[in-house]
Parts: C-alpha cells; sequence; structure tokens
C-alpha cells in the first residue's frame, strides 16, 4: 500500500480500479521541404486547422449551455486556434523556413508555451497546458499517433496519468469516469477548474502516482484531503467506505436542517456564509440555506478565461452575483495570486520560497493598473447588492492603506467617467499572518470587518507547509499558538463593535467550531455544502460551555492537548 499526498481540486471519495492515461512527449524531427511543396504543406496546415476547429465545436455541443465554466475554457482551445498571430507565425515558418507543417506547429507552440511561461503576470501560467492541447489536436491531424487522447473504457475507472490537458478532462465520460489523480498540475489550473465543475473528484499534483499505479491497480481518491492510496489493504478500505457511509448520513442530515436557524442551545446566532469560486456557485450557497456569501475567490474567474477581464466583463460577473444573492452579504476577496494557488508558474518557481514570496496584495500592488481595473468593477457592482471587498495577506496597516489609496484612485477614475458607484462599500482586511494578527488593535481602528484566513495563519505561525506531506501531519489549526492569535484577532473586533469572521477550512471543522465561538467568533464563511453540518453541531453547542472550552484550549501546551479537551468538553 502506497499513500501519497497531492493537491485535493474536487471533493469526493472513490474506491475503484485504476486505468492509466499514457501521456506522450512530442517530438517531431526536425524536417524541411522543397520550394515546390510549400504550397502543399500550407494547405494540409489549413486542412488541419478546420478539423480541429471541428472536434472542439463537437466536444463544445456535448456539454450542456448551463456548464458555463466547462464550456469557456473549452472555447479558449478556439481562441487560440483562431488567433491569427498563431497560424500566421506557423504559416510563416513553412514560408520562409520551408518547415514541414507538423515542424512548423511544434516549434512554433513551443516557443510561444515559452513566452507565455515567461510572462511576469500569473493569470497566463495555466494556458500552457492549453496551448500543448492544440499542438496534440494538430499533429493528429497531421502525421496522426493518437497523441494526449482519453482511452476508451469499458467499465467505471479511476483515470491516473502524468497530467491530463483542459480539453482532455472536458472529454471524460463522467459515467465511466469515477475521478482521476495527475502526477503533475495545480488546483488553479484550468484542468482543476473543470474536475470541479464536472463533478469529478480529482487530486492533481501527486508525485509518484503514474508510477505506483499500473492498470487494474485498486485505488482510493480521497478529493476533501488531497489523498490518493494505491493498492490499499483491507483494513484501509473498510475505513473509507466506513467514512463514505458516514458522509452520504450526513447529507440526508444537511436536508432536514437547512432551512433552520444557527442558533445555539442558550440563544447565541450565528451567521453561516459560502465560500464561492464562480458566479454559479451562489445558487448553491442559497441552496444549503447560506447567509450570504464571506469569500468570493476572484482568482477564479481569471484563470478560466483566454485572457485578462475588462472591468465591463468583471462588473457584469460581481453585479450578477450579487443580485443573485438576493439582498445577503456579498464579500469579494480582491485577487489573490501566487503561493499554493499556482505551482508551476515560472515567476513562482524563480522565487525559492512562494509562500513567502511575492503573492495575492503584493501582486496587485505591483500591478496597480490591473489592481484598479478589479477595484472599478466591484465598486459599481456594489450598487446591485449587499457588496464588501477585502484585501487579502495584509502585512500591516502600511500595506492596508497603500491599497486603500488605490481603492481611492479607482474611485477618481470612476469619477471622471461620470460612472455611479457605491462610495460608503464596507472595506475590509483577511488576517492570514501573525504580524497582522498580532496588529489587529491598530487594523481595528481603520477597517469595517475582520476575515480570518486561518490556513495561512496556521502555516505561517506553526511553520507548517500544509501541501508538503512530509510535514503535513505538523499541521493543527487547533494548536494553541493558533487559537491566541484568533483571540487576540477576536477581542480587537469586539472593542471597536467590527464583525469578524473565519473563512478557512478550520470554520467547516466541527471539532473547532466550539474553540471559534468561544473566542468570540459567530460569523462561520464555508463551502455550500458544509453549511448545514455546521449549522447542525451549532444548535448542539451552549456558548457557555464553548467560552470555557475555548480558555482551556488557549492555556494547552499542544495541539494534542487541545484535542483531549474538545473530547472530554462538548
Amino acid at each position: 500500500m502506497q499513500i501519497l499526498h497531492g493537491q485535493k481540486v474536487s471533493d469526493g471519495i472513490v474506491i475503484g480500479r485504476a486505468t492509466i492515461m499514457t501521456s506522450h512527449e512530442v517530438k517531431v524531427k526536425e524536417a524541411r521541404v522543397q520550394p515546390s511543396k510549400i504550397n502543399t504543406e500550407i494547405r494540409k496546415f489549413r486542412r488541419a486547422v478546420a478539423r480541429t476547429e471541428g472536434d472542439i465545436r463537437q466536444l463544445l455541443e456535448a456539454h450542456d449551455e448551463s456548464l458555463v465554466d466547462v464550456r469557456q475554457i473549452i472555447e479558449t482551445s478556439l481562441h487560440f486556434l483562431n488567433d491569427v498571430f498563431l497560424t500566421g507565425a506557423i504559416e510563416d515558418k513553412i514560408k520562409n523556413e520551408q518547415f514541414t507543417a507538423a515542424y512548423a506547429v511544434s516549434c512554433t507552440i513551443a516557443e510561444m508555451a515559452e513566452r507565455l511561461q515567461a510572462i511576469d503576470n500569473p493569470i497566463f501560467s495555466s494556458k500552457v497546458s492549453d496551448m500543448i492541447d492544440l499542438e496534440h489536436r494538430l499533429l493528429n491531424h497531421l502525421v496522426g499517433g493518437g497523441l494526449g487522447q482519453i482511452p476508451k473504457l469499458d467499465r467505471q475507472s479511476i483515470i491516473i496519468a502524468d497530467d491530463m490537458t483542459p480539453t482532455q478532462a472536458a472529454s471524460l465520460d463522467r459515467e465511466k469516469v469515477l475521478a482521476f489523480a495527475t502526477e503533475r498540475g495545480s488546483w488553479a489550473s484550468h484542468t482543476a477548474i473543470l474536475a470541479r465543475a464536472l463533478g469529478i473528484p480529482a487530486v492533481v499534483g501527486v508525485p509518484g502516482v503514474s508510477t505506483a499505479a499500473t492498470l487494474g491497480s485498486t485505488i482510493i481518491i480521497d478529493g476533501f484531503e488531497g489523498i490518493v492510496i494505491v493498492d490499499p489493504d483491507a483494513k484501509e478500505i473498510e475505513k473509507y467506505r466506513s467514512l463514505r457511509r458516514r458522509m452520504r448520513r450526513r447529507s440526508i442530515t444537511s436536508t432536514q436542517t437547512r432551512n433552520l436557524k444557527a442558533v445555539t442551545l442558550d440563544g447565541e446566532h450565528c451567521r453561516l456564509l459560502g465560500n464561492i469560486e464562480t458566479k454559479a456557485d451562489v445558487p448553491r450557497v442559497l441552496e444549503f440555506g447560506g447567509d450570504g456569501v464571506g469569500l468570493f475567490r476572484t482568482e477564479f474567474l481569471f484563470l478560466g478565461k483566454s485572457a485578462s477581464l475588462s472591468e465591463e466583463q468583471q462588473f457584469e460577473v460581481y453585479r450578477e452575483a450579487a443580485i443573485g444573492m438576493e439582498g445577503k452579504p456579498f464579500t469579494i476577496r480582491s485577487i489573490d495570486f501566487g503561493g499554493d494557488k499556482f505551482h508551476g508558474h515560472s515567476q513562482q518557481d524563480r522565487e525559492p520560497n512562494p509562500f513567502m514570496g511575492e503573492r495575492a496584495i503584493r501582486i496587485s500592488l505591483r500591478q496597480p493598473e490591473f489592481f484598479r481595473t478589479q477595484l472599478r468593477a466591484v465598486l459599481r457592482a456594489a450598487l446591485h447588492g449587499d457588496v464588501k471587498l477585502m484585501f487579502p495577506m495584509i502585512m500591516d496597516v502600511g500595506e492596508f492603506r497603500r491599497a486603500k489609496k488605490e481603492l481611492e484612485k479607482a474611485k477618481e477614475e470612476l469619477d471622471e467617467r461620470g460612472v455611479e458607484y457605491r462610495r460608503d462599500m464596507p472595506v475590509g482586511v483577511m488576517i492570514e499572518l501573525p504580524s497582522a494578527a498580532l496588529c489587529a488593535e491598530d487594523f481595528a481602528k481603520e477597517v469595517d470587518f475582520f476575515s480570518i484566513g486561518t490556513n495561512d495563519l496556521t502555516q505561517y505561525t506553526l511553520g507548517v507547509d500544509r501541501t508538503n506531506h512530509r510535514v503535513a501531519s505538523l499541521y493543527a489549526s487547533h494548536h494553541p499558538a493558533v487559537l491566541r492569535l484568533i483571540r487576540l484577532i477576536a477581542k480587537a473586533a469586539a472593542n471597536r463593535n467590527l464583525s469578524v469572521g473565519v473563512c478557512g477550512e478550520m470554520a467547516g471543522d466541527p471539532l473547532c467550531v466550539p474553540l471559534l465561538l468561544g473566542m468570540g467568533i459567530n460569523r462561520f464563511s464555508v463551502s455550500a455544502p458544509q453549511i448545514p453540518i455546521v449549522k447542525k453541531k451549532l444548535r448542539s453547542l451552549y456558548l457557555s460551555h464553548c467560552i470555557r472550552l475555548a480558555k482551556q484550549a488557549q492555556r494547552a501546551s499542544d495541539a494534542d492537548e487541545v484535542l483531549r479537551l474538545i473530547e472530554r468538553g462538548v
């Protein structure tokens, strides 16, 4: 049995047999033709373009129009294919350098992929796999070979691959593909976005998975934790079958508690909000009984497109989502690029430690025009709902002021154009760094609300990279050091009568909910399916008991002692 760790992409627990998808590194031999054959090669290339476009449109038609994110990513391939700069560059190589059509395609796309990786903007990093997919499709029509094709399945399987391009993911037969895991890839890639949109459990960036698994191997995919188990023993299989049964029972319970209030046994009212990645997630938050959106991760909006979004495009997305919330709170986080969200981006590769490098608000402040485009769109959308804005990874009050200054410039730019916007839109910060937590009293004098990002707060406090399987067991949001910081933040917010919530994974952990409640947190922002689960937990608690538990936990010596207190205390 081998237990492998990767990046969780799409939730779900699946047990099944492996089908191996082999990937081929494309190596087209350099070849030239006689001048008399140049026009023939150009005609061959144009036929390949036409046939490739037909393939992509056929794939597009296979997906229902309601799957907006899926269709937009498939359309990215069409944008590249119809780009006259790309096709013109390929034809120029055929004409001027007398390359064969196949070699012209291969070397031109390799050059363009390299340029995309070198662009100092993480939006473009996810486009490289689209280019590679396009290369495979064109070469299939030029020289054959079935490059990058999904294996035909005669039974339900779990796909194991070195990597998977977006249109390969879009081509998966959802009746036969139970889940997939890949050696490479990022949870922010187009392939990952497609897995979530299609509801296929998946884990990516799993070192060793493509060599550990063989055809017919039994595989467990744990999409909740980012774990792939190859050839599990009987005990492990039974463990995950039991876990899957418990989750199904929770789902039934969730339906029953959906419309109940989130109130403790002694009358403390809480608010349960949803974390979302696209506007299509808004109905799910309402469906599961959410009181609003506590975190809209806007970076996913950008990754699903073939180019940077204009102010107008962003405004329409934010406006529609805000209207869809039917007057309930809708909190937008400015773009949070970097760190674990963009493994493999060339800029991040150059940084010795991307988690400590240029990410989130630091990138936004270094690209002010790009940043203000988003800010203008949010300001305009705020007229159409209870919209709030928060900045991620703020280090200190000075950094918040610099971000706020860009917001004021965005307002001035809208004023100059005579465009209406909400002038008093609430602006808050995500507290994810120990420095910000320790300065919470200073922040409270200048911000409208706090949102605690416990995922990063925990890893920066404990010095543990939660995506590194060698130290992942040390990652514990319930560690007393983390709890003491959260209490500092909650106390600072209470002193200024500011709202404070938690939007990290800790908010959705039933073990940690009593601790958060006892420290003064009454706003929990979680994934939509977790809302009823957290609600059920809150409705079983006494606030007075939680306060006592939280005080004891903060005095504990380590995370294990806190766990023992939780098991005994509530």
